[in-house]
């Protein structure tokens, strides 16, 4: 699992999305700046949790418009999986 870290997380989204990391900060919108729609958003919630191992509640997850949100959410409200 790798570490949660601020660029680790975008690369994360960098690769997901495949935009450049320079491209995303975190005030990149997810529905504009991703050009994501809410299944996409919520695809990007499971390759976030699957890639940092952490659950986040699925209704928080509806709300976000912003990769910072994203990144706080899992940071401030992520749930460590278990092995």
């Amino acid at each position: 699992m790798p570490e949660l870290t601020w660029d680790i997380f975008r690369e994360s989204i960098s690769d997901y999305v495949g935009l450049d990391i320079e491209e995303i900060n975190k005030d990149t919108d997810v529905f504009e700046d991703l050009c994501l729609d809410s299944l996409g958003l919520f695809g990007l919630g499971a390759h976030i949790t699957d890639t940092f191992k952490r659950n986040v509640p699925v209704s928080s997850v509806a709300s976000l418009s912003k990769i910072g949100e994203l990144f706080d959410l899992l940071v401030n409200e992520g749930v460590p999986q278990e092995d």
